[in-house]
């Protein structure tokens, strides 16, 4: 069994690398999924220099399983105005790492560096069943996670 280690990804070539394998493997994954030009070289490397962005890989081993995406930025729901939010924009983890703990490590890093706010949000397009089992709550057609 592999050790799986959740870290922050950083604008270096050999994360850059392992982003663009796992934003074109998750898409080559689930061909129903329309994200074309989404994730670009040039889009990864400037969310990942962006302050108001975070971007987290899991490992299995030294094997990329899966990665997540969180901002500040973008266009928030209603419901959430005036509240100390961050956006789930991106949550996957490979199929081959689908079984196992990747997608907790994954989740737990994020929960835990933005711990300090009021909710964390997605779109139901974002692993819907695997959030909900985590604590998401469908709210006004948006998975919202009360984090205090």
């Amino acid at each position: 069994m592999s050790t799986i280690i959740t870290k922050f990804a950083v604008a270096s070539d050999k994360m850059i690398d392992e982003l663009l394998y796992l934003t074109r493997t998750w898409l080559a994954e689930h061909p129903e999924i329309k994200m074309e030009g989404q994730y670009t070289k040039k889009i990864l490397v400037n969310s990942m220099n962006s302050f108001s962005s975070q971007w987290f890989i899991v490992y299995a081993g030294e094997e990329p399983a899966g990665f997540a995406f969180l901002t500040d930025g973008g266009v928030r729901p209603a419901f959430l105005e005036g509240k100390r939010i961050v956006h789930l924009s991106a949550f996957a983890v490979l199929q081959a790492h689908a079984g196992g703990t990747a997608a907790a490590s994954l989740l737990e890093k994020c929960l835990a560096v933005y711990k300090g706010r009021d909710a964390m949000w997605a779109e139901l397009s974002v692993a819907p069943d695997y959030l909900e089992a985590n604590g998401f709550v469908k709210t006004a057609g948006y998975l919202v996670k009360e984090m205090q």
